[in-house]
């Protein structure tokens, strides 16, 4: 089992906070993941969400639906411009299109055609910067999280 201590940020009705939290992970021999837990801790309480996709977005979800009601998670991966490759991605790893307009799949594919992406955009699905905004179906990410989320 693999470990990382982070924070993750939490729109509350009051505040944004960042809080502590930590995502844990196992990898079969294959490489896929066998299952994600991702855990934060708000004013006391530990809350978790587990997964076993191998890009996390199911475990991040599931935080999601254990959070209070009127708390947001509010990160790369929940984030409209938090896309994944479309030629393959490391957990954890997203890439942040906040200067474009993505409308599918195949304008990621010619993002990674033109540039190196992996270089100028690689973001951690965990983190927070001030363009976040959350994902929605009126906006196109290349990302299961909002599906994952609505399943």
């Amino acid at each position: 089992m693999e470990t990382i201590m982070t924070e993750l940020v939490l729109f509350t009705p009051t505040e944004k906070k960042k809080c502590p939290a930590k995502i844990e992970w196992s990898q079969k021999d294959d490489g896929d993941c066998e299952k994600i837990r991702v855990s934060v801790t708000l004013d006391g309480v530990c809350y978790f969400g587990d997964g076993k996709d191998y890009m996390w977005a199911d475990a991040f979800a599931d935080l999601q639906r254990n959070l209070p009601s009127n708390v947001s998670l509010a990160c790369c991966m929940t984030c409209r411009h938090g896309n994944m490759c479309p030629f393959g991605n490391e957990p954890r790893q997203l890439f942040c299109t906040k200067d474009l307009t993505i409308t599918d799949k195949d304008d990621m594919i010619a993002l990674f055609e033109a540039e190196d992406a992996f270089g100028k955009r690689e973001v951690l699905a965990d983190a927070y910067c001030n363009d976040f905004e959350y994902q929605s179906d009126n906006c196109y990410t290349y990302n299961d999280y909002l599906f994952c989320l609505q399943s």
